[in-house]
């Protein structure tokens, strides 16, 4: 075969053949090159009216790149079938590649195909978007970016967690931005021999003081005797917050409480031994 290439660039017909054709593709593949430079400079602007468009509605950000991303290469793909298209190359095989292609990643991302479709259902379904405070399965935190794989949620001592979709897809969801008042419930046991509504009346009183306490209706503080345990009344002290103050009042209140009951001379039973030895 090398005999033969080297004849056929030495032969001047062969020359003049291939000439001929170079001359004939050019004037395509210079339709070609404004093909792809006309295209590259529509997909800029489409990406940017996209970006501008999306950002005045109030759809999720998460969603939106998403959405973003998902425009910019079905115009690149499309780009790639015109410029070929214009070359002359058959499309139909070219479709059938990108198939196969396409077939032969998916089956190598099978383990990852739950939480790309987990990804989608939670972009569109927006059970949550980003910004939200949420909780499941023992996490609780600011939802950071929806991406279409995984989840990035900052945590309230500030710690970046990256979550797969389809664990939180498949996870009971708290949404705390749906609904900000978050109630805070202190248990307090009291001795049996206390008076029961002086020591309501400490308990109101305390809730009432801390600033971060809602006590407008229907998010009133409420006091409930809850139960008679073996050693000691179990009260209930309820009050409503805003859920972002959450902690700083259930641990308040905690410390408040007591130092209230200790100034009314109401103490807190806990459990005792005694030993009695025989001799």
């Amino acid at each position: 075969m090398n005999s033969v290439t080297v004849e056929n660039l030495t032969n001047p017909k062969f020359l003049e053949r291939l000439k001929e054709q170079f001359f004939d593709y050019l004037p395509k593949i210079g339709v070609m090159a404004l093909i792809v430079a006309a295209g590259l400079v529509f997909i800029y602007f489409i990406n940017r009216i996209a970006r501008r468009a999306l950002s005045r509605t109030k759809i999720d950000p998460s969603l939106a790149d998403f959405l973003r991303r998902v425009l910019r290469i079905a115009c690149y793909v499309l780009l790639v079938f015109m410029a070929l298209s214009e070359l002359g190359v058959a499309t139909t095989g070219l479709v059938a590649f990108f198939s196969a292609a396409l077939a032969a990643v998916a089956l190598a991302l099978k383990d990852s195909l739950s939480d790309i479709t987990s990804g989608i259902i939670l972009l569109f379904t927006r059970p949550f978007v980003t910004g939200d405070h949420i909780e499941f399965d023992g996490c609780r935190g600011t939802v950071l970016k929806i991406d279409i794989v995984h989840t990035n949620i900052v945590t309230y001592d500030d710690t970046n967690v990256i979550i797969p979709n389809s664990r939180i897809t498949s996870s009971e969801i708290i949404n705390y931005t749906s609904h900000p008042e978050s109630r805070v419930t202190v248990t307090v046991p009291i001795p049996y021999e206390a008076d029961i509504d002086r020591v309501k009346a400490v308990l109101l009183e305390t809730m009432r003081d801390n600033e971060l306490v809602l006590d407008y209706d229907p998010y009133l503080p409420r006091v409930q005797l809850e139960r008679y345990a073996d050693s000691s009344l179990e009260f209930s002290a309820r009050c409503w917050t805003n859920f972002k103050n959450y902690w700083t009042v259930y641990y308040s209140l905690t410390e408040e409480i007591k130092k209230n009951l200790d100034r009314c001379g109401v103490s807190i039973p806990f459990n005792q031994l005694d030993v009695h030895i025989c001799r």
